[in-house]
């Protein structure tokens, strides 16, 4: 079976890519090789899929040259050249699709060959492309470029002969010197958050301290008033990104986020694909942190979260540039979401109109587990088993959940013998997995260990008080399916010391 990188490629186009991929490696210019060629048209008999035995080098070989001995340098080396063309396939479908840098990448050539007419024409050109794109840090960085290369391109040629010449060619290089504060201001906001989210899942503490003394570094409030008074245009998304910060500095407030919501929602159409999918995910972001600590607001931040899910995935704001799938932890917090609470009719009709949209490699048992859940959250507890017992995956968050729901129906199903064993087999793997954040360790763990506990206490030589347990489960902040193990408490009976039946 066939090897290469190439194939990740090959597999990735589209039936109409595939074709331009033809004509591509039929260029001259590209390619003038027509083993490379012959090469091509074996490989793509098996598109899509090109994990078949009989694609192996030895099978080309035979195809490629028919009739001479088998030679591995020889058809190492085609594949080799045929790897090389794929790259720059790869290359000519971003100048292809990105209209602005590639006419920026043309302007760069034009001032190296001093061609000034021509250099103006395609400046023209890159101007018009710029001024119908959505605003963006990747625009205001393309618009930096064009204003400082158009400034610097007329300090080499342009003879100055008036005062006003050089007022108009230093507003240039002060228009590239706005946009790039623009672009800086965007960038470190989104990557510092994000780089503080990723830190969190996967406990990595030493992150905190850079984007501490990062943002230190600067005056963002001085930095807005600047951008309010100087910047050209896109001042909706700067704002959009501050109030987004200030939502989480001052997370107390409800004003913030108010604010941050409708900064983002009045200027919606506005945004690129990009920072839609983004700031939509900071909005969802922050009703899930008050919905653990909204004490004394004024909105019901759980109502709140499940309207910013459905606009969120009614409207595509989760696609991006580089995927169109439903993200799988979104797909997830969805999931949750609707359950908690009791949206259960809505929440079928969600598995069976976005489950097909996750990635083809995990959706499968992705919607294995939701249906899982949903059957469980219903009180079908072995049809949640069933369902449970088609997944084959070791997908990170989504384990921890399965291991979580086994301990739960077991404990529905009477089968206590079962609980123990599970319960006590994701306490060890709780305790030998790093990288698994203290928050969802200590949550797991004490749902584990609440379990167990509950189990005990129906136990004859049981000195578990009950009291006591209601009283620590209800105080504990940290419990995974707190509402399942407190309502499995408040179930018992105390005087005989058995599950009363719901």
């Amino acid at each position: 079976m066939l090897n290469y990188a190439f194939l990740e490629i090959l597999e990735s186009l589209t039936r109409e890519e595939i074709r331009s991929f033809r004509r591509f490696i039929l260029s001259p210019y590209f390619n003038r090789s027509k083993k490379v060629i012959k090469l091509y048209d074996c490989i793509i008999k098996y598109y899509p899929n090109f994990d078949n035995p009989k694609l192996s080098k030895e099978s080309l070989h035979n195809k490629i040259s028919p009739g001479a001995p088998y030679n591995e340098l020889t058809i190492r080396g085609i594949l080799y050249d045929f790897q090389i063309l794929s790259e720059k396939f790869m290359k000519q479908l971003f100048i292809d699709r990105k209209e602005a840098e590639s006419q920026l990448m043309t302007i760069e050539e034009l001032a190296i060959r001093s061609a000034p007419r021509m250099h103006k024409l395609v400046t023209h050109v890159a101007e018009v492309i710029l001024d119908t794109e959505v605003v963006d840090a990747e625009h205001c960085l393309n618009n930096f470029k064009l204003e400082t290369e158009k400034f610097y391109f007329g300090m080499i040629n342009d003879r100055i002969s008036k005062k006003s010449f050089i007022d108009t060619e230093a507003g240039k290089l002060i228009k590239g010197i706005t946009y790039f504060i623009s672009y800086f201001m965007l960038e470190s906001i989104k990557h510092n958050e994000t780089l503080l989210t990723y830190s969190r899942s996967f406990n990595v503490k030493h992150n905190y301290k850079f984007i501490s003394q990062f943002l230190d570094l600067f005056d963002l409030e001085r930095l807005e008033i600047f951008m309010k008074k100087h910047s050209l245009t896109g001042s909706h998304i700067i704002q959009a990104y501050i109030n987004m910060l200030r939502a989480f500095l001052y997370f107390e407030n409800d004003f913030y986020y108010k604010e941050f919501k409708d900064s983002v929602f009045d200027n919606i159409e506005k945004f690129s694909i990009t920072d839609k999918h983004f700031l939509f995910s900071k909005l969802s972001s922050y009703c899930t942190l008050k919905g653990f600590d909204s004490k004394g607001s004024a909105i019901n931040y759980e109502s709140e979260l499940f309207g910013i899910y459905k606009i969120l995935i009614e409207n595509k704001y989760y696609e991006t540039e580089a995927s169109k799938y439903m993200p799988v932890d979104l797909y997830r917090n969805v999931l949750f979401q609707a359950a908690r609470i009791k949206e259960y009719r809505w929440l079928e009709d969600f598995i069976e109109d976005y489950g097909r949209l996750i990635h083809p490699q995990r959706k499968t048992d992705i919607i294995n587990y939701s249906y899982a859940f949903l059957n469980f959250e219903r009180g079908n507890f072995d049809d949640s088993l069933k369902w449970l017992s088609r997944i084959r995956m070791e997908e990170f968050s989504y384990h921890l959940d399965i291991r979580n729901m086994y301990i739960r129906i077991y404990y529905e199903q009477g089968n206590y013998e079962s609980v123990l064993s599970s319960a006590n087999a994701f306490l060890k793997y709780m305790n030998e997995n790093t990288m698994i954040t203290e928050e969802k360790k200590q949550s797991n763990v004490n749902l584990a260990k609440f379990t167990i506990k509950l189990i005990n206490y129906q136990s004859a030589n049981s000195k578990t008080d009950l009291t006591s347990l209601i009283l620590h489960a209800n105080k504990c902040k940290k419990l995974s399916s707190k509402e399942w193990l407190l309502t499995k408490i408040h179930q018992l009976d105390r005087t005989g010391k058995k599950a009363i039946a719901v």
